[in-house]
């Protein structure tokens, strides 16, 4: 089985109410619990952070850092191929407020 990397990119601004949040970690832990192991590990990111393109820019805002694209979390999975890590992903509730980048993960050597 290969691993897969699932970022979720924030599709427009989200209520972070503490209700909104419970919903939509209520319907991933459900989601979750039915793939069973193949979700090997999952996390929710804090909604600032800065991109470095060299030594000496950072930036804190931008094209890559605004809200609107700012990424949620992520999730690793395996599966058998980027076919299989697609479907598994497109069933997941958490397509309804993110885009999941899906990324094939390079084994250490």
């Amino acid at each position: 089985m290969k691993h897969f990397l699932l970022l979720l990119k924030g599709k427009t601004e989200l209520d972070y109410s503490p209700e909104e949040l419970q919903k939509r970690m209520e319907e991933y832990r459900q989601w979750a619990e039915e793939l069973g192991d193949l979700v090997l590990q999952d996390n929710r990111l804090e909604r600032t952070g800065v991109m470095i393109e060299q030594k000496g820019v950072v930036k804190t805002d931008g094209p890559f850092l605004e809200t609107k694209e700012i990424i949620a979390g992520f999730i690793i999975i395996q599966a058998e191929s980027l076919d299989r890590a697609t479907r598994i992903s497109e069933d997941s509730p958490l397509l309804k407020y993110f885009q999941i980048i899906i990324r094939p993960m390079v084994m250490p050597i």
